[in-house]
């Protein structure tokens, strides 16, 4: 039995004031579910606080059957429907959606995070080419970031002391500790991490010397993307930039592979988004947060595959020489 006082409304999927008052998330959904819904039967998948079947309400749909498999979500959302009398619009139901679970004119889900896969939005897809499912597009771009090897060997190494002087270009040990020194820190420099030729792994949720994630900002402003895939849910087709082919339902990762020049050293970063028609939602720039599996390449040449797990959400990365 589901209990609504043990809802995290800072944490739970779903409900967290984060996912809800994220203002690009929700004008995404908004224009997706504009048009196509009037008198149409739907399907909402992950109810949480029902926001997007208010959206597809507010947008003319005829009724709208709901799937939440949290208990406590579940009579969270008995009291919403009740308290606002949709019980005649909104049937609520408390399982886990999979794709042969119930038919609809339209489905819609928001059963992603900052991985893509991870909630389940695999298991929800349609198997038949023709079903209107929304978003409907989801995708992953890996975008290559020449850096300088001094911000490359420190980009894994959590600060201790956030005001010392660290400019993130290479430059002259002694100067840096010169600056340091004059600045009072009272802290030299700390060893930097060893770089191998190829790919090079790094933590990633620390506080570096510049902050949380530094390695998002070049992504956004300068990445180059190097490859990239594009999975249309309503033509059950997946497209890279070689070709566009039928899902592999059986399939547990979507790869993609391309042909690596790297003399100095790079950053390899992913990002994931949704799309529909002209709508484009870019997952880290909501409350989701970056994909977090970025890689550094050093002195790198080859063939380069990119796995990406549909069930977790995991990247995984080989170098072919």
């Amino acid at each position: 039995m589901g209990d609504i006082n043990r809802i995290d409304w800072q944490n739970h999927d779903g409900v967290n004031l984060s996912m809800i008052n994220d203002f690009m998330r929700n004008q995404f959904y908004d224009n997706i579910l504009r048009d196509g819904l009037t008198q149409k039967s739907c399907i909402d998948i992950g109810f949480g606080t029902g926001l997007l079947s208010i959206m597809a309400l507010k947008h003319g749909a005829k009724h709208i059957t709901a799937f939440e498999s949290d208990p406590n979500r579940y009579e969270l959302g008995k009291i919403i429907i009740d308290r606002l009398g949709l019980g005649s619009s909104i049937d609520l139901v408390n399982q886990r959606y999979d794709h042969d679970t119930a038919k609809a004119d339209v489905i819609f889900s928001e059963t992603v995070n900052g991985n893509l896969w991870q909630e389940g939005l695999w298991r929800s897809l349609p198997r038949s080419v023709g079903q209107t499912f929304l978003p409907g597009r989801y995708w992953l771009e890996i975008s290559l970031i020449p850096c300088p090897e001094r911000f490359a060997r420190r980009i894994g190494i959590e600060c201790q002391n956030t005001k010392n002087f660290d400019p993130g270009v290479d430059l002259d040990e002694n100067f840096i500790d010169l600056i340091n020194e004059l600045m009072q820190s009272n802290t030299r420099s700390q060893p930097l991490q060893f770089l191998s030729p190829g790919i090079n792994n790094f933590p990633h949720q620390i506080e570096t010397a510049w902050g949380w994630m530094p390695y998002m900002r070049p992504a956004m402003e300068n990445g180059m993307v190097l490859a990239r895939y594009e999975l249309d849910a309503e033509r059950a087709c997946i497209t890279t930039q070689d070709q566009t082919i039928g899902i592999d339902w059986s399939d547990r990762s979507i790869k993609i592979a391309v042909d690596i020049i790297c003399n100095d050293t790079c950053l390899l970063v992913p990002r994931v988004g949704m799309s529909h028609g002209n709508h484009v939602l870019t997952l880290d720039t909501g409350h989701w947060g970056p994909c977090q599996m970025p890689v550094i390449l050093h002195q790198c040449h080859g063939r380069l595959s990119v796995d990406h797990n549909v069930y977790t959400g995991n990247i995984t990365y080989q170098l072919e020489s």
